[in-house]
């Protein structure tokens, strides 16, 4: 069985998965895994702010000492700094310690190959299969040596000359929440080396104030920040940096969804949108192809998360996909999310516009919707739940396709996802929360 779920390994630091014995494993099963046999094996870890990461680091720097790999660590690094740092430095692999948007007390380890992708599922079942196998064990005797190493300007570095028109800029008011996560130094940094002087907020991080109440999961307090202030508009990271939310001058949410059309528009207008398409996943809202589709461009449908993003945008031939989340990906820049590149290119788009953000955004009008999380005791495939079956079939018969119903479980948490789309709002929260009761009866509450 896979140690990983959608986005790398989760659970709370000392309890298996990632108690320490098993993390000893998994740094050495990784340096296994990644070998070539013609040099040595370099690694290169980076982190967010949890105060549980440097332990984790210790501990994967244990399995790194037994199988003989140069480990490197970056510091506090947003999992797109790992990915490019992991590409252009020659690194057989990357790791990321986070749990992303989740609290402080969790925290995860996810695998950058060397080309700065996310490990696939070949590359993580090899590491599964070698932390299972319990014929050999970490040395009792191996000692972590991590070697620090500072790549985080070699990331601002890239963004500041692959956005370098915006120096150019009238001055723009802008703020961004960090999420007193991995972007709280490296994002203001970029900013400032472009010539803006943006409103900063949630960027003391404390080892335990990671998302808390702030960030791209909780964007109330940036939404009063830029009408206080009177900025253009904002943006709101999650704790690893990897996807980013917006605000627009009247402190409007901005979600994914009117990321891609916006950026969609802009790369089809300079014909660099190959195939006149785009890569959205099964949770991004209607109202997305209708309005792309009107300027005749596709919208392809792949799972949630961003490797799925990836994988479907190489499958392709496409330069840009994404989540309804804010995990955006531009194929020119990595091959994995980047909130802060996103934040870049926005504000590129409305500077090259002259218009709001709002206005920009204007064009996507999305269908209801609704998400209800049900916190459920044990994962049993849904067609073997008949009481779940049946809910499903019914608000599927009664949307009549004038709408959608998708129906998964979270690869993080414990949950089902229980997405209802469709013309009337009472309707389709009605349908949702029959199938999510439903779950709960037949699976026990989480």
């Amino acid at each position: 069985m896979s140690l990983f779920g959608t986005d790398g390994v989760r659970g709370i630091p000392g309890v298996e998965p990632l108690d320490g014995q098993t993390l000893q494993r998994f740094g050495a099963a990784v340096a296994w895994a990644v070998e070539d046999g013609r040099r040595p094996t370099r690694v290169l870890i980076g982190r967010d702010t949890r105060e549980s990461g440097p332990w984790i680091i210790e501990q994967l720097g244990r399995g790194f000492s037994h199988a003989g790999v140069e480990a490197f660590d970056g510091g506090v690094l947003p999992t797109p700094a790992v990915a490019g740092s992991t590409r252009d430095g020659d690194y057989h692999a990357g790791i990321v310690i986070s749990a992303s948007h989740n609290p402080y007390q969790d925290n995860g380890v996810k695998v950058i190959a060397g080309t700065g992708e996310k490990a696939d599922d070949a590359l993580e079942s090899r590491i599964s299969v070698r932390v299972a196998d319990l014929g050999w064990q970490v040395r009792d005797d191996a000692t972590p040596v991590v070697a620090p190493v500072d790549v985080s300007d070699g990331y601002a570095t890239q963004l500041t000359e692959a956005f370098a028109a915006l120096s150019a800029a009238a001055p723009l008011s802008l703020a961004f929440d960090c999420a007193n996560g991995a972007t709280s130094t490296v994002a203001p940094a970029v900013w400032r080396r472009l010539g803006f002087e943006p409103i900063v907020i949630h960027d003391r991080p404390d080892g335990r104030n990671i998302n808390l109440n702030c960030g791209s999961t909780h964007p109330d307090a940036l939404s009063r920040t830029v009408r206080e202030h009177g900025c253009r508009l904002g943006a709101a990271f999650d704790g690893d940096g990897d996807r980013v939310l917006f605000v627009d001058h009247q402190g409007t949410v901005i979600n994914g969804d009117a990321v891609l059309l916006i950026a969609a528009r802009r790369l089809a207008r300079s014909g660099q949108l190959p195939g006149n398409a785009i890569v959205a996943t099964v949770m991004s809202n209607l109202g997305l192809e209708r309005a792309l589709a009107a300027d005749g461009v596709t919208v392809h449908r792949c799972p949630v998360g961003d490797r799925s993003v990836w994988i479907e945008m190489q499958r392709r031939g496409v330069a840009l996909g994404g989540e309804q989340s804010g995990h955006i990906i531009q194929s020119g820049l990595l091959p994995t999310g980047d909130g802060l590149a996103t934040a870049l290119m926005i504000v590129t788009a409305v500077v090259e516009s002259g218009r709001e953000l709002a206005d920009l955004a204007a064009d996507l009008v999305p269908l209801p919707q609704v998400l209800v999380n049900a916190p459920v005791g044990r994962r049993v495939p849904l067609e073997e739940l008949p009481g779940v079956s049946r809910a499903i079939a019914a608000a599927e018969g009664e949307l009549r396709g004038t709408g959608r119903v998708l129906v998964r479980y979270s690869g993080t948490e414990a949950l089902l996802r229980v997405m209802v789309e469709g013309a009337e709002q009472a309707t389709i929260e009605r349908l949702a929360e029959g199938i999510a009761s439903r779950a709960v009866a037949e699976l026990g509450a989480g």
